[in-house]
Formats: structure tokens, C-alpha cells, sequence
């Protein structure tokens, strides 16, 4: 029984290297063309007009969030692409998505009538509302392919809808259309993925049937999930909500591009890994020693890329705003700087998330998301009175902190890892980086590109080298055994 189960966790592996392979290509290319958007779009849109659709995004996909019974997770779960289990989770869905959607249409009339002064709020609700049930639908097919580890097709899929969204918003913005190009960014990227998962792609049909003890599995799974998924969108979004209604569209638009820009180091490893490591912790959820390994492999990574990528965005925080999105955007400047805890824990907690829904345990990540809440939600209200946007952000830090030291210790039920090994060595390698960094600014406090490209240097060498030098015998021995995995299959 051993060997078998070593010899489908290596078969797993093997799968999950080439996954990793094809999704951190696909995440290189679209987080590139995103970020090239994002540009862009902050040199022919203003601040308020982000601030409209982030404010109108956040009650959109507040509502839409209501029917998140976690389908999608438990179908992974279970991994079943046909049968009762995947007929009744089509069923499930497809009417939980149509009836929230018509709500959403109902309710957003009355929600834009308290924000008088929030023009378009009502028809950019309306757009997102059916954009976003168009993307619940893709979900089904995603969520087969990944059951499938087709991850190939995935990336194709990621990196299409990429180019069509970098080539339709910029244009729009440019033409003028203002709030609008916003909303054709989100939906021509849907649309597109759309065309592809249920044309040429489709990995499975559509034929719903209602299978009664099925259904009260899913019901039993998604209660719980239901509170992550609700309590997840409110850490996530509250305060979102809370600056464009307390401090004005403005605000918010200088707070949610700080806020983005924070979560690319998400974008470009975490959401890409977790889509192939989601399906393989599920599949290792038998096997306590090869799951810890997937773990920590992926934590470790993801640690050490987000000490340098948030510590360059502390220490190029001014020339990237003033040189790359346009002296408009400079209020936002020490906003984006306090995301840095934030770029490094964000990650983490999703792949902490994603491997209890994996391993069939939601009800721990929704107590958590119960006491992050219990602190977030009254943080943000007297953050934003006493320091505004930058209070915010760092009420945002904590509440991911506390998070990730509530769920550290129930993660341990499943895998076996090392806090020192984790932690230890980039935290230090960053906090001689930095310092190296400020004791130059306070010798040459000027800003030009070689003071930027200094500065850069000099916080890559520190922690780059401080890592590179204490951890460059088990960074090459990972490095030896995923070669080894792709050579041996």
C-alpha cells in the first residue's frame, strides 16, 4: 500500500510540475499584460472614476457572493467530472447563480438611490451583475478542467482573455469612455474565456439532475463554506466600501490602485500555483508526508518572492507612481508602501485556505475569517477617521496577520513544517535590505532614474544575497528533485 501511494504522489508530482509549468507562463504573460492595463488606464482615467466601479463592485459582487456554497471547491473535493455528484452540482449551481443574479438586478436601483451623488453607480451595476453570472458559468468548466489537471488549456484560456482585456480597455479609455472602459476590461475578458470553455474547450456538457442525498452533501459542505466565502468577500472588500462611503469616490480611487497594485505578487504566483496545487493537495490528502512537502514547497516560495517583491515596492514606491501611473497618483504613495505586509501574507493565507477546502475541513477557515472580521470591520471604521486611507491600509495588515496566526496552528493538523525554515532567514534578509536602502536616501535624498536603479540594487543584493547565500543548498536541492521528478516520467 505504501508503494502504490508513493507511486501516485509521484505521478501527482510529475503532474503538478508540468501544471506549474504551463500555469506560471500563463500568469508571466497575463500579469505582464495586466500590469501594462493597469498603466495605462491610470494615464486616461481619474482617480473618481475608479472609485464608481470600485464602489459598485463592491455591492455586485457582495450580493453574488450570498449563493457561494463553495461548489466549485467541493466538486474538487470529491473530484468527479460525471455522476450524480457532478450532475447535482450542476443543478445546484445553475439555479443558485440565475436566482442571485435577477436579485442583484433588483436590489441595484435601490442601492444607488443612497448614493445620489455616485453618477453612473446604477447602469455599472447592472453591466457587472450580468458579467459576473457569465463568469460563474465559465466556473464549470474551469473547475473540470483543473479536477483533470488539464492545465494547459487553462493557460490558454488565462492568456486569451488576457490579450483581449489589454487590447479592448486601453482602447476604450482612450477613445473616452471613461467608467465604461473600466467595465469592458472585466467583461471582454469574461466573454472571452467564455467563447473558449464552452466552445473548443469544453471539458464537460451541461445536463443538470437533481440527485437528493448528493444535494445534502453539498448542502452540509457549502454551509460552512458560505461563511468563508461571505466573511472572505468582507475582509477583502469592506474596505472598499467603507472609503467610498465615509471619505468619497477620490479617496477610494487612490486606495483601491494602492490595493491592486499590492496583490500582483497574488497574481503572478499564487492564484497561477494554487490552480494546479489545489486538485494535487486533494489528491494528497491520504498522504500526510508528500502534502507537507507540496506545502511547504509552495509557502516557501511564495514567502521569498513576496519579501523582495514587497520590499522593492517600499523602496521604488515614489518613482513607480510619479514616472509610471503620473504625478496624479502621488497621494497614494505611502498607501501603496503599507501594503507591504500585505504583499507578503496575502498569498499565504489563500494557499492556507485553499488546503482546507482541499482536505474537506472549511469549518476551521471560517472560524478564522469569524475573528479576522471581529476586528476589520470596527478597525477600518476608526482607522479611516483618525489616519484616512493610510489608516486603512495598515488596519488591512493586521487582520491579514492575525489570520495567518490563528490558522497557523490549525493547518498543522495536516502537513508538518518549520516557522524558522519558513520565516526566519527572509525576514531578516529583508530587514538588512532595507536598512541598507534608508541609509542611502538619508545620504542622497534625491529622485532620479540612477537613484532609483541604486536603491533597487542595493535591496536585491542585501536580502537577495543573504537569502541566496543561507539557503542556496535547499533552494538547489528542491530545484534537484523537481528535475528529478520531470526526468523520471
Amino acid at each position: 500500500m505504501s508503494v502504490e501511494r508513493d507511486a501516485s504522489a509521484h505521478d501527482v508530482a510529475r503532474q503538478a510540475v508540468r501544471g506549474s509549468l504551463y500555469s506560471l507562463g500563463a500568469s508571466a504573460v497575463t500579469v505582464t499584460l495586466g500590469f501594462v492595463r493597469a498603466v495605462l488606464l491610470a494615464h486616461y482615467l481619474l482617480p473618481a472614476q475608479y472609485g464608481v466601479v470600485a464602489l459598485a463592485t463592491f455591492f455586485v459582487m457582495g450580493i453574488a457572493r450570498l449563493r457561494s456554497l463553495g461548489f466549485d471547491r467541493a466538486l474538487v473535493h470529491k473530484q468527479a467530472t460525471e455522476g450524480p455528484v457532478f450532475e447535482t452540482y450542476l443543478a445546484f449551481k445553475g439555479t443558485v447563480v440565475l436566482l442571485f443574479t435577477l436579485l442583484s438586478l433588483a436590489a441595484a436601483p435601490l442601492i444607488a438611490h443612497f448614493y445620489p451623488r455616485r453618477e453612473g453607480l446604477l447602469p455599472v451595476m447592472v453591466a457587472l451583475t450580468l458579467i459576473i453570472a457569465l463568469a460563474a458559468f465559465n466556473q464549470i468548466q474551469e473547475t473540470a478542467l483543473q479536477i483533470r489537471l488539464q492545465f494547459r488549456e487553462i493557460a490558454l484560456v488565462n492568456v486569451v482573455a488576457a490579450i483581449t482585456m489589454t487590447v479592448v480597455a486601453p482602447t476604450l479609455a482612450w477613445a473616452g469612455w471613461g467608467v465604461w472602459s473600466l467595465v469592458a476590461e472585466q467583461g471582454s475578458g469574461i466573454v472571452a474565456r467564455g467563447i473558449l470553455l464552452w466552445g473548443p474547450l469544453r471539458a464537460v456538457p451541461f445536463r443538470p439532475r437533481w440527485h437528493g442525498q448528493v444535494a445534502r452533501w453539498f448542502w452540509a459542505y457549502g454551509r460552512a463554506n458560505w461563511v468563508n466565502a461571505n466573511v472572505g468577500y468582507l475582509l477583502d472588500r469592506f474596505d472598499d466600501f467603507w472609503v467610498g462611503t465615509d471619505l468619497g469616490e477620490v479617496a477610494l480611487g487612490f486606495y483601491n490602485r494602492a490595493y491592486e497594485f499590492a496583490r500582483y505578487p497574488r497574481r503572478l504566483l499564487a492564484n497561477s500555483l494554487l490552480t494546479v496545487m489545489t486538485p494535487v493537495f486533494a489528491r494528497l490528502q491520504e498522504n500526510r508526508r508528500a502534502l507537507s512537502q507540496a506545502y511547504f514547497r509552495l509557502t516557501s516560495l511564495l514567502v521569498r518572492v513576496g519579501v523582495l517583491v514587497g520590499g522593492l515596492m517600499v523602496v521604488l514606491a515614489p518613482e513607480f507612481i510619479l514616472w509610471g501611473l503620473g504625478p496624479q497618483w502621488r497621494p497614494m504613495e505611502r498607501t501603496f508602501q503599507l501594503f507591504v505586509l500585505y504583499v507578503m501574507l496575502d498569498p499565504l493565507l489563500l494557499v492556507v485556505g485553499h488546503l482546507l477546502l482541499a482536505v474537506g475541513d472549511p469549518h476551521s477557515l471560517a472560524r478564522a475569517r469569524l475573528v479576522q472580521m471581529g476586528f476589520f470591520l470596527p478597525a477600518v471604521i476608526v482607522a479611516a477617521r483618525v489616519a484616512g486611507i493610510e489608516g486603512v491600509a495598515l488596519a488591512a495588515d493586521l487582520m491579514l496577520l492575525l489570520g495567518w496566526l490563528v490558522l497557523e496552528r490549525r493547518v498543522r493538523r495536516f502537513v508538518d513544517y518549520s516557522l524558522w525554515r519558513l520565516w526566519g532567514v527572509p525576514l531578516l534578509a529583508l530587514a538588512l535590505g532595507l536598512a541598507g536602502v534608508f541609509t542611502f536616501v538619508r545620504m542622497y535624498p534625491t529622485l532620479t532614474w540612477a537613484h532609483a536603479l541604486i536603491k533597487g540594487g542595493i535591496f536585491l543584493l542585501l536580502t537577495g544575497g543573504i537569502m541566496g547565500i543561507w539557503e542556496g543548498r535547499t533552494v538547489w536541492t528542491m530545484a534537484r528533485e523537481l528535475r528529478g521528478t520531470l526526468v523520471r516520467h
